[in-house]
């Protein structure tokens, strides 16, 4: 943790305006543009208000019971708070999704919407359900494993960091990882 993020964090807890104030001008891009990310990478149409809602409900979530979310950042095997940030703004969209019922579309809207490349489209969306199922069927530290790597495209270094495991550990866990879903897939 850097000697800056820890004034910040230090401030915060103790209710200071100005490093709250810090806090939120250097995190709220990437706050923001990690929510729309987020809803691109579980391939949801992201409504601006539903993104605008999830940014107002994050900075909210870390003030809330004077900043007992933000107390939690550790900083530990060289995690940034940024990339913490990260991490809580995913998790927040992710369990928003969860709660949102999925659109339904019918498949004769899909073929009048796909034109020429319809039957493509379809083969590509029926690959994607079963890569879906497949990691469904992972344990939570796996899809962990999968959501950083591939979803969030992390440096190994920082998803090690935040997985608190050496690099060489993280490669050995996401090799196993592929190849369980190359097993189920096949």
């Amino acid at each position: 943790m850097t000697e800056q993020e820890k004034n910040i964090i230090a401030g915060c807890l103790k209710g200071e305006k100005s490093a709250w104030d810090d806090l939120v001008r250097q995190y709220a891009n990437l706050v923001y543009h990690t929510i729309r990310k987020t809803f691109t990478l579980h391939h949801v149409d992201s409504r601006e208000e539903a993104v605008e809602d999830l940014y107002q409900e994050f900075f909210v979530a870390l003030l809330k019971d004077d900043c007992k979310k933000l107390g939690q950042f550790r900083g530990d095997h060289g995690c940034t708070l940024a990339s913490w940030l990260r991490v809580v703004a995913s998790r927040l969209t992710i369990d928003f999704l969860r709660k949102t019922p999925a659109q339904t579309v019918e498949v004769d809207e899909m073929l009048a919407s796909d034109q020429a490349g319809s039957a493509d489209a379809m083969i590509d969306q029926e690959e994607e359900k079963s890569l879906a199922s497949a990691i469904d069927e992972l344990s939570a530290r796996k899809k962990l494993i999968i959501e950083l790597s591939f979803h969030k495209d992390l440096p190994p270094d920082e998803i090690a960091a935040i997985l608190k495991i050496s690099v060489g550990t993280f490669y050995t866990q996401k090799s196993r990882v592929l190849a369980k879903l190359r097993q189920t897939l096949a």
